[in-house]
């Protein structure tokens, strides 16, 4: 009799939670990362009066979170963030709350209880199907579908394809959630790739009044050419610009995950199915399947601009006679890379150097004008989305003005720069030693017990790349890129 009164009391209480009031609605438990900060846990009003909060607490093993004097109203969301500044550095705005959250990524409790102690809402998530296994490891949040229905239940959640939010341990890589707002809520595969309709990049980027991609999740086929660099070579994924042969139009490949065992190589022809999406104010598309035409191609001609805007997104672009606006922001090898301000003397833009480009990330700072190339990108966070634009390099992308090169150091001249053969070198004082550093810091060529004002440097062995030229002449040091081509 009392098993029977225990399971009649449980089947009540599982009943009752599945219609609260309050209830758990979207989990981010999972980061593709070394540290979890943008983890959340929101939580809905799915009645239509409000609900005193006052002394409920939010709890997993133990209570992470108690509410002080709130009230939550009819469709309202209150998000609980891990770490408050990491979640507003994510997704551009305050969390409702920070707690002592920290999600299993294998699952586990979470509970709601109200000032008396009595069990409101419960969530016991996991990571295997009928539970959306996208929402493990892959970047993309927990979301109940329908706030009227039992979230207890696995087929009841889906995930999001709408990337919004800033991976902060990498500095690059998006989210996918809608804490505070409306659940995307995708619940079943795509179409079969071999279904997706061929569009033009002209197609796909238009935008609306918002600056939203007015084409955001539709699902098709491009054709075009990978360009630049993977800017996810360390980690699984892509990263990479997307583009017609022309410069006219393109997009940014984004995946978490490898797709359709492709390996990435600049000058690649492929046919991509997959999804477009838009990130902090740039067009993306996510792949489903990456098929591979031809490799070899030629990269776009650079179009040459004076600033970054609209116009400018995804295509690949050149600055001349620009500088450093801040030599200081240039941290050589420090992290996952880092954002150096570029100017030409009236406009500013944003330059990214990440450090899967290693000969820009390993690089001295860089003293004077220089040439500048790359794909123009944006990081805006609030719509419009017409501002916060940005260049992303490839390698080789920056290069030093000859003049500038001499002019910095007049004991020293150094040509011609760049060279694929022999390098020049005059100075006004006896050299004694030369030696020329790779983009990683190593010694490729040494040559010492020199004492002559004039000397030529064979370099015809050396790899094509960006390269450190030391000089010692009269007992002090000069110092010079070169590139090698």
């Amino acid at each position: 009799m009392i098993k029977m009164l225990t399971a009649v009391f449980s089947f009540l209480m599982l009943s009752s939670q599945a219609n609260a009031q309050i209830v758990i609605n979207e989990i981010l438990y999972n980061i593709p990362s070394t540290g979890e900060n943008e983890e959340f846990i929101e939580l809905y009003n799915a009645g239509s009066t409000p609900v005193d909060m006052t002394n409920y607490t939010l709890q997993e093993s133990a209570v992470v979170y108690t509410f002080g004097n709130t009230t939550l109203n009819g469709g309202d969301y209150f998000v609980v963030a891990r770490d408050s500044a990491a979640f507003q550095t994510s997704f551009g705005f305050a969390a409702d709350a920070e707690g002592s959250i920290s999600l299993s990524n294998s699952g586990e409790d979470i509970m709601i209880y109200n000032a008396s102690g009595v069990l409101v809402d419960s969530v016991d998530y996991e990571t295997s199907t009928p539970w959306p296994t996208a929402a493990s490891g892959l970047g993309r949040s927990l979301q109940l579908c329908d706030a009227t229905t039992d979230n207890n239940l696995g087929a009841n959640w889906g995930t999001n394809n709408t990337a919004t939010g800033l991976n902060g341990t990498t500095g690059v890589d998006s989210l996918y959630a809608t804490p505070g707002a409306l659940n995307e809520c995708v619940t079943v595969a795509p179409p079969s790739p071999s279904s997706y309709p061929v569009y033009s990049f002209s197609q796909i980027n238009d935008i609306d009044a918002s600056g939203l991609i007015d084409s955001i999740n539709v699902t098709c086929e491009l054709r075009g050419i990978a360009y630049c660099e993977n800017y996810r070579v360390s980690q699984t994924g892509y990263d990479f610009p997307f583009a017609s042969s022309d410069n006219s139009a393109g997009v940014r490949v984004f995946t978490f995950n490898d797709v359709s065992a492709y390996s990435f190589t600049d000058g690649d022809s492929l046919h991509i199915s997959g999804t477009v999406s838009q990130f902090r104010g740039l067009l993306q598309f996510s792949p489903d399947s990456i098929t591979l035409i031809s490799s070899g191609n030629a990269g776009p001609s650079a179009m040459t601009v004076t600033s970054l805007d609209e116009t400018t997104e995804n295509k690949f672009v050149r600055f001349e006679n620009v500088y450093l606006a801040d030599t200081a922001q240039w941290t050589t090898g420090a992290g996952f890379g880092f954002n150096v301000d570029v100017t030409n003397g009236n406009d500013t833009f944003d330059l990214r150097i990440d450090s899967d480009i290693t000969d820009l990330f390993n690089l001295p700072t860089p003293l004077g004008n220089f040439t500048l190339t790359g794909w123009g990108g944006q990081r805006d966070q609030t719509s419009p989305y017409l501002s916060d634009y940005q260049l992303l390099p490839c390698s080789n992308a920056l290069v030093l003005s000859a003049s500038v090169l001499q002019a910095k150091d007049a004991q020293i001249k150094v040509y011609p720069n760049p060279s694929s053969s022999i390098l020049n070198i005059d100075a006004k004082q006896s050299i004694q030693k030369v030696q020329l550093y790779n983009a990683i810091g190593q010694i490729v060529i040494s040559k010492g017990s020199i004492q002559t004002n004039n000397l030529q440097l064979n370099i015809e062995q050396c790899a094509k790349g960006l390269y450190l030229l030391v000089v010692e002449s009269n007992g002090s040091l000069s110092s010079q890129q070169i590139i090698v081509e």
